[in-house]
């Protein structure tokens, strides 16, 4: 694994944090770049106590994917208070340091792993607290505004034929994840969940949320609404059916810009197949 060398201004901005935090000197011993992940690049750093954290960086690919760190640092402080999260040890201007998670990843194909991914989707959702909120349609726009005129056009005229209409949501507004599959949860060594990277949550449409949920864990809202409108003792679970599947053209059409952002940023010929197939499968062309 190759190692990563910080700046001496942001080495010194963390080592400070990182002593704060233990209230004892620490030094950084080792930055290792993280695999996988996208919009954030994030590094995991070992210090002189035997600590390890992950530092969530502000980029341009951060900022392309319309990400803040300030924001993010809202919502999992939030999120720890409800013991859903870790506490992040320090928000900088340059980014967000939060402690590294030990613990065993789920398998969303298995019936218990699907039982606590939803457990946790009620718990997201149940949590009070003051967070931004952003329409869909405005962070789409801002995927699009950083892709070619051209590709912005195609774009467009998927709207235009498909002139999707935003649901009406029998649910009041939630804290929302945005972004909870199996990838983004852990069972710790004390057997409790946690969830991770919370760099997407805000206050938003639970119908919406549970409609990315469902693509995300490649579940059908049959399979996911009834037990959650169970467990928040919401009566009648036919109505936020079907909002969520009115939401799942939102879901797609989110990622399929996603993906194009994260193509034209990096030429990553996996994120333009993905991006090609949520076009064919929004403009009517698959049956999926």
């Amino acid at each position: 694994m190759s190692v990563v060398n910080l700046s001496p201004a942001l080495k010194s901005l963390l080592e400070a944090a990182l002593c704060e935090h233990y209230s004892a000197p620490v030094s950084i011993q080792r930055v290792t770049p993280l695999e996988g992940g996208l919009t954030n690049r994030c590094l995991r750093i070992d210090d002189s106590q035997g600590g390890r954290f992950v530092w969530r960086p502000r980029s341009q690919v951060s900022d392309a994917f319309a990400i803040s760190r300030s924001r993010e640092a809202a919502a999992q402080s939030l999120a720890a208070t409800y013991q859903l999260a870790s506490v992040p040890v320090c928000q900088l201007s340059e980014g967000l340091l939060v402690p590294w998670l030990e613990g065993e990843s789920l398998d969303p194909h298995s019936a218990e792993s699907q039982a606590i991914l939803i457990d946790l989707l009620v718990r997201i959702h149940s949590m009070e607290g003051r967070l931004d909120t952003q329409d869909v349609r405005t962070q789409c726009q801002h995927y699009e505004q950083q892709l070619t005129l051209a590709k912005q056009q195609t774009l467009k005229q998927l709207r235009d034929r498909r002139q999707w209409q935003l649901p009406t949501d029998p649910l009041a507004p939630v804290v929302c994840h945005m972004d909870l599959g199996s990838y983004n949860a852990v069972i710790q060594p004390n057997g409790e969940p946690c969830v991770l990277d919370w760099e997407y949550a805000r206050l938003g449409s639970a119908c919406l949320d549970i409609a990315l949920f469902c693509r995300a864990n490649g579940y059908t809202p049959a399979q996911v609404v009834s037990d959650y409108c169970a467990l928040r003792c919401i009566e009648g679970s036919a109505p936020v059916r079907q909002a969520v599947e009115a939401w799942l053209p939102f879901a797609d059409y989110l990622a399929l810009c996603w993906y194009e952002v994260g193509a034209t940023l990096y030429g990553l010929s996996t994120y333009q197949e993905q991006a090609q197939r949520l076009y064919r499968q929004l403009a009517g062309m698959d049956e999926s």
